[in-house]
């Protein structure tokens, strides 16, 4: 079982690694935060619950976020491929 410390100290860990799981693994980053986040749950008290799913929900907005938003690489290519009528 892990201390309030250290659990604050894991959530701080997922946070820093959030904005690398997005570039890396763009529509996964959710399903892979996911993963980390049970594995918190399961090894942090009960009273640390409630902290964890608050700053999860922040985490998953994120992920959210950036799986909807348009990848600016494809943007040119889209506009490219637009018919041009003279």
């Amino acid at each position: 079982m892990k201390t309030p410390y250290e659990v604050q100290q894991e959530i701080a860990r997922i946070e820093r690694l959030l904005p690398h799981l997005i570039s890396d693994q763009g529509e996964r980053a959710e399903e892979i935060l996911g993963f980390h986040v049970a594995g918190l749950y399961a090894s942090a008290p009960v009273s640390e619950h409630g902290l964890i799913g608050e700053r999860v929900l922040h985490m998953q907005g994120l992920c959210r976020e950036a799986a909807n938003a348009p990848d600016p690489a494809a943007l040119p290519l889209l506009a490219a491929a637009q018919p041009q009528w003279a």
